[in-house]
């Protein structure tokens, strides 16, 4: 039997098959030989064969192909003594067709000719014997001979037959497995690398519109900054669920364990999802305040986890809301970390619930759906569960709400409550919130349970008043210490909330898009309202006369070193590391970077992964094994688009003290900073958002926000007036309109990045003919990658069109298609470049910046820099 044969399940069973055949032979055989007074050692021989088949079996002793020749032969010995006595003579032929029938499906031609060969074997043998006995043989016994022996062989021939088709179909069926599995395996490729490649420019938008927002815009503009920002994140969404997707398909998701607290991931998990579209929804978080505060297994799963569930409660709801509970089960390895996620939406049907698990399913697919996303919701949700060994349950009815309920086993690294108040004994708590009488009744209801599972958890007071005079009421009879008002009861009571700021702490809980103003001595707690905004707000006891605050992250004067090989990643890194008051420096590839540490102390290096010349993971490894010669110790943390799941621990393992994926969150940041700095180097500094005093302070949209990334951003709006000396390029096949977008339509910067590509143009053309000339076609493909991203950043599209077939050529490697247009190509890169800086450097600008042999003040290193901007950039 064939190795293939041998891992089909169908043939497995064979062995089973034959057994029980064999058994039942075998019995038969014995009541036969007791019945007609047969040897009586046969039967002693039979039974001791029988046992030790089973034996075999059921021990799985031996080779399987091995096994299966020992139970055939065993039953060929019986068959024999069973057809050589002379009453079984004529039954022996019918015996061997069925035998030969259930041979078949072994699929093992050779145990065909074995079991015919006993047959004739047998046969001829009796035929011998009735000879010898002097038996006459008619014309009816010799075609009665003649008839089981072709009977037989036929049987023989058509088991032999079955065989070869079986295996035939087998065999094609095989092959179109395989066929199937290489084309999702190049699908889920194609789809990582798409991800992969759409994740550089989705950066760009993310990065620079989080950086413009802080600046003072007219309102217009700020409104058009958010707008962008809110696409890009939900691209950025988009592309993660993907990369996601195609890892639990592929069978290569990777699972960490790593110490979290659950009460941060949430927090974190809501300013992630403050800049995603709530269509009108209410999200109400009831957090268990009895959870360990600190887990063990992998957060960031558990937070996309509640992402998706909360994700889709929105799409499927029309009114309502969201209401998520998370809470725990005791266990012996720690807790069950139930995450229950409840909508007002549409319900799913019995049906929908079934295919809910499948790839790409939506409910409402089609023209007319109404819900958007790519249908991998529930699937990633399940990948993960199950890459957990947790659980998943979906329960729903049509036009009633769904509950999805998924629990992880965790293990627990501290209980102590993640929720706790510190002078809960005199925390007389008060509630004027109307949003939890008026409403949608499941909406009031989730608010009631939230409520009630707080103050029961936290073990505080907590009394509820429906209006001003009852307020007053308590007020005068009770020492009230904490106020929490709803927004409109602010509104329509703002000069008496305003007043009693000053006797005790007061927050508002702000509807989404609130931009109203409050009072000195008012805090601001923007919906949802959860249980550690609520811990946070009675733990800080603060005077009414002072000024309302945050907390602010720095790290002043810490001399941190970015390394990436793209320009504009660099820009922006200086831009979001300098606001923390770091000292930054930038390197453009390993080798500079190694340089660089040789002569500077750096506190912290962030090191990009994929770069020419040298990557991220060896320049790290020369950098420590330097500053090892000379006793110092230096903090290197990988910053990276690789998303998968393993990445992290892949650059953990390989040495990294810690690792930051792009786009980078604020808080993963922060967390990661917080971990591997010492405490000395990190100040938190006190932010005032109130104005001076007796001047009411204004709730405005330009908040800070969680995310930001290294990358730069894109605009359509480009309706500016071309210079004529960016109108002459399109001679040289440049379209100023295209790259301006690429600029937010600032002419300067236009013109700052067009001296950046053109500049050392030399240097450029020597560089791509030698690796051209050398054969190195892994150096050449990155280069003439960058120069198709650059050149489809500044609107030289036909050159990014060549130089994108290069890069596919050179990778296959395909030399003669990259001979065919390498010429073409260097003479029109050439060209583009030099008229580039006659245009620019005509007109005033840095002749340094486009001319290879004047005076350049770049270091050799700054000559290498790529600049990587396109749609189609690796990171």
């Amino acid at each position: 039997m064939s190795r293939g044969n041998e891992e089909n399940e169908v043939f497995k069973s064979s062995h089973m098959i034959l057994l029980l055949c064999f058994s039942a032979f075998a019995l038969i055989l014995i009541g036969e030989c007791i019945l007609m007074g047969w040897e009586s050692w046969a039967i002693v021989l039979i039974v001791a064969g029988l046992g030790g088949a089973w034996i075999l079996h059921i021990q799985q002793l031996l080779a399987p192909n091995a096994r299966l020749w020992i139970y055939a032969v065993m039953m060929m010995i019986v068959y024999f003594f069973y057809g050589t006595h002379m009453t079984s003579t004529f039954d022996a032929a019918l015996i061997m067709v069925v035998v030969i029938m259930i041979y078949s499906i072994t699929c093992v031609r050779s145990l065909i000719w074995v079991c015919q060969g006993t047959f004739y074997v047998t046969f001829a043998y009796d035929i011998l014997t009735l000879v010898t006995m002097g038996e006459k043989f008619d014309a009816l016994s010799i075609s009665r001979i003649l008839l089981h022996f072709v009977v037989v062989t036929m049987a023989g021939w058509i088991g032999r037959l079955i065989i070869d088709n079986w295996n035939g179909v087998t065999k094609k069926t095989k092959k179109e497995i395989e066929e199937l599995k290489g084309a999702t395996e190049r699908l889920d490729n194609f789809l990582a690398n798409v991800s992969h490649e759409i994740r550089t420019p989705v950066n760009a938008v993310i990065g620079l519109t989080a950086v413009i927002e802080k600046d003072d815009l007219p309102d217009g503009a700020q409104a058009n900054i958010r707008a962008i920002s809110e696409a890009g994140h939900r691209v950025s969404e988009q592309i993660g669920d993907i990369l996601d997707f195609t890892e639990i398909d592929m069978g290569k998701l990777a699972v960490t364990r790593e110490t979290y607290m659950i009460d941060s991931l949430v927090n974190d998990l809501l300013v992630q999802l403050s800049f995603t579209e709530n269509y009108g929804l209410e999200l109400i978080v009831d957090m268990d305040a009895h959870i360990p505060s600190e887990l063990v297994g992998d957060g960031s799963k558990i937070k996309k986890i509640l992402w998706h569930l909360i994700s889709n409660g929105y799409k499927f709801t029309k009114e309502g809301g969201v209401y998520v509970h998370i809470y725990h089960v005791r266990r012996n390895y720690g807790i069950n970390l139930v995450l229950e996620v409840k909508d007002t939406g549409i319900g799913m049907s019995e049906i929908e619930i079934e295919h809910a698990y499948e790839k790409f399913y939506q409910s409402d697919s089609g023209k007319t759906r109404t819900a958007g996303g790519l249908g991998l919701g529930i699937p990633i949700i399940s990948g993960f569960t199950r890459a957990m060994d947790g659980v998943l349950a979906i329960e729903s009815d049509e036009g009633e709400g769904t509950t999805v309920r998924v629990s992880i086993p965790q293990e627990v690294e501290n209980d102590a409550p993640c929720l706790a108040v510190k002078d809960r004994d005199n925390c007389v708590v008060v509630g004027f919130l109307g949003f939890m009488t008026t409403g949608h009744q499941s909406v009031r209801d989730f608010h009631m349970e939230m409520v009630n599972h707080l103050v029961s958890g936290l073990g505080i007071g907590f009394k509820r008043v429906q209006s001003r005079e009852e307020l007053e009421k308590i007020i005068r009879n009770e020492k009230v210490t904490h106020l929490f008002v709803g927004t409109g009861e602010y509104l329509e009571n703002m000069e008496y909330i305003d007043k009693i700021a000053s006797e005790m702490n007061v927050a508002v809980v702000a509807d989404r898009g609130f931009n109203g103003i409050v009072g000195r001595g008012v805090q601001l707690l923007p919906k949802p309202f959860y249980g550690a905004q609520v811990v946070n707000f009675l733990n800080h006891t603060f005077d009414g006369n002072e000024e309302t605050h945050v907390e602010r992250m720095t790290c002043p004067g810490l001399k941190v070193l970015v390394v990436d090989d793209e320009p504009m990643n660099l820009l922006v890194a200086r831009g979001i590391f300098e606001t923390y008051g770091m000292i930054v420096s930038t390197a453009s590839n390993g080798p500079e970077a190694i340089e660089m540490c040789t002569v500077e102390d750096y506190a912290l290096v962030f090191m990009d992964h994929m770069m020419p010349e040298m990557d991220g993971v060896e320049a790290m490894k020369r950098i420590r094994f330097n500053a090892s010669r000379f006793r110092k110790d230096i903090c290197i943390v990988a910053l990276t688009a690789n998303a998968i799941s393993s990445a992290k621990e892949m650059f953990m393992s390989e040495g990294f003290d810690g690792f930051i994926p792009k786009p980078i969150e604020i808080s993963e940041l922060e967390r990661v900073l917080r971990r591997v700095l010492p405490k000395s180097a990190i100040v938190f500094e006190k932010v005032e958002v109130t104005p001076k005093k007796d001047t009411p302070k204004t709730v405005s949209d330009k908040k800070e926000k969680g995310i930001m990334s290294l990358n730069a951003v894109s605009r359509s709006d480009t309706s500016v007036s071309i210079p004529q000396e960016l109108a002459d390029l399109r001679s040289a096949g440049i379209e100023p309109e295209d790259g301006l977008k690429y600029c937010r339509g600032d002419v300067e910067f236009y013109k700052t990045l067009l001296l950046e590509y053109a500049k050392n143009v030399s240097k450029k053309i020597a560089e791509l003919n030698r690796y051209h000339d050398e054969s190195k076609w892994n150096d050449y493909s990155i280069r003439v990658h960058a120069v198709k991203s650059t050149s489809k950043m500044i609107g030289a599209a036909d050159i990014s069109v060549l130089a994108k077939f290069l890069e596919d050529a050179s990778k296959a490697g395909d030399v003669a298609k990259v001979d065919e247009k390498h010429t073409e190509f260097m003479t029109g890169y050439e060209k583009l470049m030099q008229k580039i800086n006659s245009a620019l450097v005509a007109e005033g600008s840095d002749p340094a910046a486009g001319n290879a042999g004047g005076a350049n003040t770049a270091s050799p290193e700054e000559d290498d820099e790529i600049m990587e901007f396109a749609p189609e950039g690796e990171e």
